[in-house]
């Protein structure tokens, strides 16, 4: 008899397992068809979860919920479905459980926590279970169809007023109030990024990363490099402008040799100086003592320019080396600041490459025969014999450089022949192998996939037809007869890795176990990853090391230098200078240690109410006196207004995003023209202000 009734409570639970499984799967059909939690009532961004992510997801909750289905048949010695009031009691634990697994997911794995898919799940698996207990008053208690709905419906809710019930829904709400914090709090979400990192430990190591520069701070590190000839001397290219030269690798006094931070206007989004290469007979020549910067321009009315400069270090001091800047090219592009590139290197060959990313390019033209985007180039800045000059370039200024006349597209007319290769998203670094003269790259993608390539001369790198190896259902803006050629290696978006850094092949005796190893890294989290470089296709790459700082103050640049050295920047917090220069180092030898968050107090001329006044007199009128997008203007506009109570709309909208429509207008960024330019009219500051006062409505109106 008892064994009888133990087959009888294991198959019950099979049968629950069985349809929580059920609804995992079925909910992430249904959660990529369509939104549960409607935008109207919390806006949440969409979020893209893998069918493997499902499977590890699914294995989460069934795990999870065989251990409450253990705990409530052993505590209570039945199964859930003996009795309606035993049905209504396994629902207070299976609520525990869900939100119990949903916890799990989101702070303890590196699983992309979509709350629309744990709402399907939840949805579904609820529904299962009431269908399921109907059919057993159905089938069990012959009972009328009325009476076999109504009577399980009714056991829920009697148990959900009492107290254990009134507990569970409290628990129930835990991970959608953090969700809805992750996503509208920066300290939240970078506390719940330490979380998931406690969670995912670098695993065991040999290797770990030491700061070279304990005594020293920088304001946003994109880059290090050594000049040629110069081994005991570090130079470090800021973000905002500037370069400092340290000594290496001792430290001491950083010497400031360059300084352009007047010459780039607003450093925001991608923007800022992003790559730097020596000429190669630097310090060796007298008339070669040439820096190149690949820097933006936000400052001009008509839009930003991207811009490739030389500047001459043997000037002496630093008002006339940034007088001798010679610009090579002047790009204008689309004014948003992103794709980019980056890296700006001397090949083997002694020509310059420079990485451009798919934005670089004005509004409405993108074609490669018109415009330089989505590519590397190499140029000939040396102008030597035999080489081409440049065709006229109507959308921007080029001078100071042929073309080689081994470029791959020189008799092409569908294709720029300074263009070395194509279909590059956002090429931000790429670095040469010191042994095989291969050029690695990291490939900045889009929403779900990173890729690290190996660029060979006149190949088309599949972007934007194909990211990853995954087709995006996009066709290219042009179709031109070159050969296709894929990643090498490319890994999907999870919780916290989203943007890789390209690195480079270690060489040298520094580091025995990672000779022939390309090393790279990803900013977000902060990973430094080594992977085989001998092959066409890497499926699997090792984690060896972690930097202190992630998130928006991750890793800018992994680079290995003359003398053997893997340096690792990280860029810091965007307020303060705390930017880092890691050295590659034995575990035992490593010190990074983690900063305090960054001061996120306003400005201490910021005076809420004066403020408060300020938006009352200009924004009221549309965005409502609480800024919900309900002011009496509002239905007069044709257009729906922005709720800037909502915590997603913060999450959606930078400070950078809410200052150029406040002070550029709605057409200039591409938004509604009802939205009027307000630069001309409010003080700089003002709009400042108004800025810190938006970004604090949530804290004030908005109600979850």
């Amino acid at each position: 008899m008892k064994q009888s009734a133990f087959k009888h409570q294991l198959f019950v639970a099979l049968i629950q397992l069985v349809l929580v499984a059920l609804a995992c799967v079925l909910g992430y059909a249904l959660s990529r068809e369509m939104n549960l939690i409607p935008k109207a009532v919390l806006r949440l961004p969409e979020v893209y979860v893998s069918t493997a992510d499902m499977w590890s997801l699914t294995r989460i909750f069934v795990v999870i919920y065989l251990i409450q289905i253990v705990i409530s048949s052993l505590s209570l010695k039945s199964h859930g479905f003996t009795s309606l009031r035993r049905f209504g009691t396994e629902y207070i634990f299976y609520l525990f459980a869900y939100t119990t697994a949903s916890l799990y997911s989101f702070l303890a794995t590196t699983i992309n926590y979509d709350p629309q898919l744990i709402a399907a799940i939840g949805l579904l698996s609820t529904l299962f279970y009431l269908l399921a207990m109907m059919a057993v008053v159905l089938w069990r208690d012959k009972a009328a169809i009325g009476a076999a709905i109504g009577q399980p419906v009714w056991a829920l809710l009697k148990r959900l007023v009492s107290i254990p019930g009134v507990l569970a829904i409290v628990y129930f709400l835990v991970p959608l109030a953090l969700g809805v914090a992750f996503t509208a709090d920066r300290d939240i979400a970078n506390r719940i990024t330490q979380i998931r990192i406690f969670f995912n430990p670098v695993p065991e190591s040999e290797w770990g990363l030491k700061n070279l520069y304990p005594e020293l701070v920088f304001e946003q590190p994109v880059l290090v490099k050594k000049a040629p000839q110069d081994p005991d001397s570090l130079y470090v290219l800021e973000r905002v402008g500037r370069v400092y030269k340290v000594p290496f690798p001792d430290g001491g006094n950083k010497e400031l040799v360059l300084d352009i931070r007047d010459q780039l206007g607003e450093v925001e989004v991608e923007n800022g100086a992003i790559g730097m290469a020596f000429h190669p007979l630097f310090n060796q020549a007298d008339d070669q003592q040439f820096m190149y910067l690949y820097y933006t321009d936000t400052r001009p009315e008509e839009g930003q320019l991207n811009k490739l400069s030389r500047f001459d270090l043997s000037e002496s001091d630093l008002d006339a080396r940034k007088a001798s800047e010679f610009k090579i090219l002047s790009l204008p592009r689309i004014d948003d600041g992103f794709h980019n590139g980056g890296s700006v290197e001397f090949g083997p060959d002694g020509y310059l490459y420079i990485g451009l990313g798919e934005g670089v390019r004005p509004k409405g033209v993108q074609l490669s025969a018109e415009v330089f985007r989505a590519g590397i180039l190499r140029l000939d800045v040396d102008m030597q014999p035999g080489n081409l000059p440049p065709e006229p370039f109507e959308h921007g200024e080029v001078q100071g450089y042929h073309v080689p006349a081994d470029n791959p597209f020189v008799d092409r007319e569908d294709i720029r022949s300074e263009f070395w290769a194509l279909g590059l998203r956002n090429p931000f670094r790429f670095t040469f192998d010191a042994e095989t003269n291969d050029l690695w790259l990291g490939d900045v993608g889009s929403t779900i996939w990173e890729e690290i390539n190996l660029v060979e001369k006149g190949k088309h790198y599949q972007y934007p037809v194909i990211e990853g190896r995954n087709p995006t259902g996009k066709s290219g803006w042009e179709e031109l007869d070159i050969p296709m050629q894929g990643p090498v290696y490319t890994y999907q978006h999870t919780a916290y890795d989203r943007a890789v850094i390209g690195g480079a092949v270690a060489r040298g005796d520094n580091y025995p176990s990672l000779k022939g190893k390309y090393v790279f890294a990803d900013n977000y989290s902060a990973k430094i990853f080594v992977m085989d470089a001998d092959k066409h296709q890497v499926d699997e790459v090792q984690l060896i090391a972690r930097a202190s700082q992630y998130a928006q103050r991750g890793v800018s640049s992994v680079v290995q230098v003359e003398s053997g050295e893997i340096l690792v920047t990280t860029l810091g917090a965007a307020s303060e200078p705390s930017g880092e220069v890691l050295v590659l180092v034995k575990a035992e030898e490593a010190d990074v240690v983690e900063r305090e968050d960054e001061n996120t107090e306003a400005p201490k001329d910021y005076d809420e109410e004066t403020t408060a006044a300020l938006f009352a007199v200009n924004c009221a009128r549309c965005h409502g006196v609480k800024g919900d997008g309900k002011g009496p203007d509002s239905s007069m506009l044709g257009v729906e207004l922005p709720d800037l109570t909502s915590p997603m709309y913060h999450f959606e909208t930078s400070a950078e995003d809410i200052h150029a429509v406040i002070e550029k207008g709605g057409a200039e960024v591409g938004m509604s023209p009802m939205m009027p330019p307000w630069g001309g009219f409010l003080k700089p500051e003002e709009i400042d202000h108004l800025v810190i006062y938006i970004q604090s409505l949530p804290d004030k109106h908005h109600h979850h």
